[in-house]
């Protein structure tokens, strides 16, 4: 389960780095190409399902609380992700692209890539987590890191 758990978790970091890929490829292609689509199509499929098992075999590989919560957390930050365009909707009078978008809009949507960025770090977290777990048996604690002076 152990080996597992490391497999997926490192899928789902690879996935969200190539959902940074999708979105620029769309943002820079022929809105004709309609590649912005793959961004969307991964985000609400691909992703979702990654990490629904990493949450799952995080738990079977018995990674410890601390671990699953964060692959939790990860996958709340993704349906924030959603939730961020529906507030934006909702708050600014936006339309979600290619409709009309307000300058407020865009400010909030803005914080769309910023999110993106706090699942990489969560992901690639659980990710370092599992290899710890697969590799020497345990997940890093915070306690069992040295400080700084403490050496």
């Amino acid at each position: 389960m152990r080996k597992t758990f490391l497999v997926i978790s490192v899928l789902v970091v690879v996935a969200v780095v190539m959902q940074f890929y999708f979105a620029a490829v769309g943002v820079f292609s022929d809105p004709d190409d309609e590649l912005f689509a793959i961004h969307g199509t991964s985000g609400r499929i691909v992703l979702p399902l990654l990490m629904i098992l990493s949450i799952v075999f995080a738990a079977l590989a018995k990674a410890g609380r601390r671990t699953v919560w964060l692959a939790v957390l990860g996958f709340g930050l993704l349906l924030f992700q959603t939730i961020l365009f529906i507030l934006t909707g909702v708050l600014t009078g936006s339309e979600p692209p290619p409709g009309e978008i307000t300058t407020a809009g865009t400010v909030m949507l803005g914080f769309h890539a910023l999110n993106g960025l706090a699942i990489l770090g969560v992901t690639g977290t659980v990710a370092s987590r599992a290899r710890a777990l697969v590799m020497e048996g345990r997940v890093p604690s915070p306690a069992s890191t040295t400080a700084p002076g403490n050496v």
